[in-house]
């Protein structure tokens, strides 16, 4: 792993809040509404546009930690947030994310494990 980014992170502590709110949709486990309601909420103060908050989940969080879904023993209970954060500050590069050099494919990669989620999240931002 990188030790520093390749590119500064914009906004790294509007950002901290989000990235920890999506991180919790690659544990290893079933997030309730009550979960899903409370990243709702984080992503609504955090001033990001929804369209935003998808763009941060492709390119910034799924490229991070999408290899855990994929784990026998993948993280299930919580993420720690230095960690975290440490990690995906890490991985930015500041570039839309890409699966065998397509875009399209890198998403409906993260499509496949986010996108109930992210729809249920989206339900209650509305």
């Amino acid at each position: 792993m990188k030790t520093s980014p390749a590119v500064p992170v914009p906004e790294p502590a509007r950002r901290r809040h989000v990235w920890i709110a999506l991180a919790a949709l690659y544990l290893d486990t079933e997030l309730p509404d009550d979960e899903l309601r409370s990243i709702a909420v984080t992503i609504a103060d955090s001033g990001f546009s929804w369209d935003e908050v998808k763009q941060i989940n492709y390119d910034e969080v799924a490229p991070a930690l999408w290899p855990n879904l994929l784990s026998v023993a993948g993280e299930w209970a919580s993420w720690d947030e230095e960690w975290l954060v440490g990690r995906l500050t890490a991985h930015y590069t500041g570039d839309q994310h890409r699966l065998l050099g397509s875009e399209r494919l890198w998403r409906r990669q993260v499509d496949f494990y986010t996108a109930d989620y992210l729809a249920r999240i989206a339900a209650f931002l509305s």
